[in-house]
């Protein structure tokens, strides 16, 4: 049997095998020590150049692989994901920050306004909101508002806005429209699409609590009304969300974040408990606040990113003004940043470039620029941490120079080679304790014919490198339904990272101790017992389908049938009844032989025709849609809406009762909480599964395609689906 012992020193590598021969490892070259960190008003000329990368440039991916287990990196044996989603609600999640002051403190940020905090490593959460305006009637992203009938005393409808505008004298009513303007609305997540939107409106039966005897009406062909309690819906969600871009925490001052929206910029003096609007901005685009950077040396000035250029305050945020400055006075501005070891140098990454301020944002240059569209996009700026080395993420790749501070246009290169071209880079990171660690986050987009820009392919990555982007490797593919929005460097390690999935927040962790054999055998135990008392995720899935009437059997049940009306023909039959009378034509002036002798002629008759037609081009060729045109976009939406909430909830469900079961938390308030979301989350999947649950729990494992339409299970709760008697 053969054998190899692998031993690593600072000076190479030691190969030992079985054989007689013992050699060691040629030892890589030596780097070059970096020279002395800058200070604030060195002269950049003297800032050393990144003229040796931590691995051999002739490397291999055996060697990088080596490396990274050497310093256990992300690439090394034993990391795993760990699911941090508990106690977290529906939500579409947009943006993690981890505190520089703390690595239990943790913001996580959504497109519906919310901002999640943690204070014990992402075991429990706490929420708050951030209200832009609460006078129009909004929802959240994905929010679905079925609405109807409302009528006035006297019964007459009223034609009027769905909710009411103050702003409009005589449209100051609540629910008001003419009884056949019956519709269904999605509200959209990026604008906060107000209800009743030409572009957002569909169709869909609703019906309000001012509809009793339309109610009942259609309570007696034993179909589910959808109720809707106005004032409560108006208190509920009467508020218009925005989507929380990122959350910057102060460097100096822990409590002191900024959370960047849609709608301006949001400060909180509190650690994110409360929020005050700071920033609004003067048109549509300036106040998009994309991100926000504080001066590391003076913590009074801070520039604010926005849509419209850079607005820079020197009272710490409270105030802002518009920069006027060459390149910063206007335009989409993606990512802003101080070098971390000069602050006198401000890094602007542009839609038009990346450009240099060496005066803290007085004036700038362009450092980087090309005439390719693509790659001129600049979306973030990274710096090594013992070196003047940068890396910019653009939407053609990546790019590096060696010295940000005296680097020009013709000094940046690509780096990460074919695996990067035309690929959009939304985010590099480098590893802040370890010279050529970096992380990159890319999305694949491609134009399409159909709608204009680009759509996304699938191509959500993050990659690492260990040495300086020569080798890259995928370290999280994301999962399906979805798409990575952000990550974030593990303070506690920093080789690890927190990755927003835009249904999922994940947190790589590295094992401190492998428990026993026995420990892990009797986990094993535990978690086959755990897995086969519950339900496949497919059968849920279809179950949910079914009992929500949107299972695709059925839809294609009904695509067969409008195939099949082919065969019908279609009978065309009319009936003619023809009577003429002719009579002798007077004799005048005007007639001559021989109209002055014709006979008068009289005749009728019947006639029945019936022709039959088939359109046979339509039973190969016909691809319509079930049911009909305007509910099949509501089963659509309700299909993909289940499948989220199944995916979601119930993926929750399983993962939160396995670690229940093997390895609960000590901490007596975290195990309340997992208890109280396992019992919120049993419950939701029961009810929309139509009690698929509780019959599973009680031994009766039936087939999920016996899931009865829009009824309940027999011996299930009768009060989850009982009708509200009005």
């Amino acid at each position: 049997m053969r054998w190899r012992l692998v031993m690593c020193w600072m000076g190479g590598v030691l190969l030992v095998s079985s054989g007689a021969e013992v050699r060691a490892a040629p030892k890589p070259k030596p780097a070059s020590k970096p020279a002395a960190k800058p200070a604030g008003d060195d002269d950049p000329s003297t800032h050393p150049t990144n003229g040796a990368a931590p691995v051999d440039p002739d490397a291999k991916s055996s060697r990088v692989k080596l490396l990274a287990d050497a310093f256990k990196g992300s690439m090394s044996g034993g990391v795993s994901l760990v699911d941090h989603t508990y106690t977290l609600r529906l939500n579409f999640m947009r943006t993690i920050t981890v505190s520089p002051h703390d690595p239990k403190v943790a913001y996580v940020g959504s497109y519906d306004g919310y901002v999640f905090k943690t204070i014990d490593g992402g075991k429990t959460w706490d929420e708050s909101r951030l209200i832009v305006e609460p006078r129009p009637f909004y929802g959240d992203g994905g929010q679905r508002l079925y609405y109807g009938i409302h009528r006035r005393a006297g019964g007459a409808g009223h034609s009027g806005l769905p909710v009411g505008d103050t702003s409009v004298p005589g449209r100051n009513r609540l629910l008001s429209m003419r009884p056949v303007d019956v519709a269904f609305s999605r509200i959209s997540a990026s604008a906060g699409g107000r209800v009743g939107a030409a572009e957002n409106t569909n169709f869909g039966i609703g019906l309000p609590g001012g509809a009793p005897r339309l109610q009942n009406l259609v309570r007696k062909f034993k179909k589910p009304t959808a109720g809707l309690n106005i004032k409560q819906t108006l208190f509920l969600r009467g508020v218009r969300p925005t989507e929380v871009r990122q959350i910057i925490v102060h460097p100096k001052k822990p409590n002191v974040v900024f959370a960047c929206t849609f709608f301006g910029l949001y400060m909180s003096y509190d650690g994110g408990l409360n929020w005050v609007r700071t920033f609004l901005g003067i048109n549509p685009a300036g106040r998009i606040a994309v991100t926000v950077a504080v001066d590391p040396t003076n913590e009074k000035n801070v520039m604010l990113a926005t849509g419209n250029g850079i607005y820079v305050s020197t009272d710490g945020g409270e105030n802002y003004i518009k920069s006027t400055a060459q390149g910063v006075g206007g335009g989409f501005i993606n990512w802003i940043e101080y070098h971390p070891r000069d602050s006198r140098y401000v890094l602007a990454c542009t839609e038009f470039g990346l450009l240099r301020s060496n005066d803290r944002g007085r004036s700038w240059d362009w450092i980087y620029f090309t005439t390719f569209p693509a790659a001129r996009v600049v979306r973030y700026i990274t710096f090594d941490p013992k070196t003047p080395q940068a890396w910019i993420g653009t939407h053609d790749g990546i790019f590096t120079v060696d010295n940000v501070f005296t680097g020009s246009l013709e000094d940046w290169r690509r780096v990460g080679g074919l695996a990067f071209t035309s690929v959009e880079v939304h985010k590099i990171q480098a590893n802040p304790s370890r010279s050529g660690h970096l992380w990159a986050m890319t999305d694949m987009t491609l134009p399409t014919v159909n709608k204009p820009g680009n759509v996304a392919t699938g191509g959500s990555f993050i990659w690492e490198t260990i040495d300086g982007g020569k080798h890259w490797k995928v370290i999280f593919s994301g999962l399906n339904q979805g798409a990575v929005e952000w990550f974030d460097v593990d303070r506690d390690d920093p080789d690890l990272l927190w990755i927003v999935w835009s249904r999922a927040l994940f947190r790589m962790r590295r094992p401190r101790k492998q428990p026993p054999a026995a420990e892990q055998r009797r986990q094993m135990r535990v978690t086959t017992r755990v897995l086969e008392e519950m339900p496949r995720q497919s059968d849920v899935f279809i179950a949910a389908q079914r009992f929500m009437g949107v299972e695709p059997a059925r839809r294609l049940k009904y695509r067969f049938r409008s195939r099949l009306k082919s065969l019908v023909p279609r009978l065309d039959a009319t009936y003619v009844y023809y009577r003429s009378n002719d009579y002798d034509v007077l004799q005048d002036g005007r007639y001559i032989l021989p109209f002055r002798y014709r006979s008068k002629v009289r005749f009728q008759f019947h006639e029945f025709r019936a022709m039959l037609t088939w359109n046979l081009f339509d039973l190969v060729f016909n691809l319509q849609a079930s049911f009909f045109g305007r509910i099949q976009r509501i089963n659509g939406e309700l299909y993909a809406y289940v499948y989220h909430c199944i995916h979601r909830f119930y993926g929750e469900l399983v993962r939160l009762r396995v670690t229940m079961a093997t390895n609960p938390p000590r901490d007596l308030r975290i195990r309340m909480m997992y208890k109280l979301r396992i019992a919120e989350l049993s419950s939701y999947v029961d009810l929309i599964t139509g009690g698929y649950l509780t019959r599973y729990k009680k031994g009766d494992h039936p087939s999920p395609w016996k899931t009865p339409w829009f009824r309940r299970w027999p011996g299930v709760r009768q009060s989850w689906f009982a009708h509200t008697k009005r």
